[in-house]
């Protein structure tokens, strides 16, 4: 019995030996002579940072990677097309804060399950998000917003990028912190919400802080009341925090890269010292400023990290109101 034991274990020990050798030989060939393909889940125009961050990668193992766009379902079809993809670093996504984590819950049927279907790579970006409000609307300040919502129910709207998307979420916690109802109004863009702010069709939105409100905000067509992230904005320091002005929210835009559950380590760590070391570069943080981004590179597990807490902090708001994505 020992001895059929041992050889049982032997031959388990060989197993794993020769798994771990093939993984090992797969990631310190990599890359062969084949493409990278960096997968972005939404349409060409919406790719900037992701075409930045390709070339990088592009430079720096000495393989061509092409970008993908792969549109739909706010995300979830180019995702979870790569979701299904083999782990062997020649299949990446862009990720961002819907299709990587919260449609968890805002999407039910989803076809993979964004925390746990890939391997975290890197954070490459983050942003502000800014709670805008028409020229002439009759408030300065968050608590002059909310005491003007509290006497007019139903009077105020806001504009977003959709149902599910960040901005309908922060809208929905900010009525839900302060007590207010205020009409949340879904557009398809940016650009369309500033049109009917400055129009007077639509008194408030909260957005990305990007080229869009960036030129009206400064030309004084649009006031800024707040920024959601833990600190002021560069681009805006004497705009306040929410939590500045009693509302403990924050919640700041992140993009990274992801790859299919798999992946070898030695691939993800390779990709992460490359990019990190692009996104520290002056360079780097020049052109994501362009866009109103900071490049923050994080370690795999920092950025992990960074999709769980973003599923966690949005999960009892989208049961509460039952949002769910277009």
């Amino acid at each position: 019995m020992r001895s059929i034991l041992a050889s049982i274990g032997i031959a388990l020990l060989g197993f794993v030996g020769v798994a771990a050798s093939s993984s090992a030989g797969m990631a310190s060939d990599w890359p062969k002579d084949k493409p990278i393909t960096l997968v972005h889940a939404f349409a060409a125009g919406s790719d900037y940072l992701a075409r930045l961050v390709a070339a990088a990668l592009e430079k720096g193992v000495g393989q061509t990677v092409i970008v993908e766009n792969k549109p739909g379902a706010g995300g979830a079809i180019g995702t979870g097309y790569v979701a299904r993809q083999k782990p062997d670093g020649y299949t990446l996504v862009t990720a961002y804060p819907g299709p990587a984590a919260n449609f968890t819950n805002t999407m039910p049927g989803l076809p993979y399950k964004p925390v746990q279907d890939f391997e975290h790579i890197i954070q490459f970006s983050v942003g502000d998000m800014v709670l805008v409000a028409r020229k002439d609307f009759p408030a300065q300040t968050l608590s002059e917003l909310i005491a003007y919502a509290k006497a007019n129910p139903s009077q105020v709207s806001a504009g977003n990028n959709g149902i599910g998307s960040y901005g309908h979420m922060i809208e929905t916690a900010i009525m839900d912190m302060a007590g207010i109802d205020i009409k949340l109004v879904s557009y398809k863009g940016s650009p369309p919400i500033v049109t009917d702010m400055l129009s007077g069709s639509v008194d408030l939105s909260v957005d990305y802080l990007g080229d869009a409100y960036i030129k009206h905000i400064e030309a004084g067509n649009l006031k800024p009341l707040a920024v959601i992230s833990a600190k002021r904005a560069k681009i805006l320091p004497n705009v306040p925090t929410l939590k500045e002005q009693g509302l403990d929210l924050v919640a700041v835009p992140w993009g990274g890269i992801m790859a299919p559950k798999g992946t070898p380590p030695a691939i993800v760590k390779r990709i992460n010292e490359v990019l990190t070391a692009y996104l520290k570069s002056d360079d780097a943080i020049a052109k994501f400023a362009v866009a109103g981004q900071i490049a923050a590179p994080t370690t795999p597990e920092e950025f992990h990290r960074i999709v769980v807490d973003e599923e966690a902090l949005w999960r009892n708001i989208i049961a509460k109101y039952n949002i769910r994505s277009e």
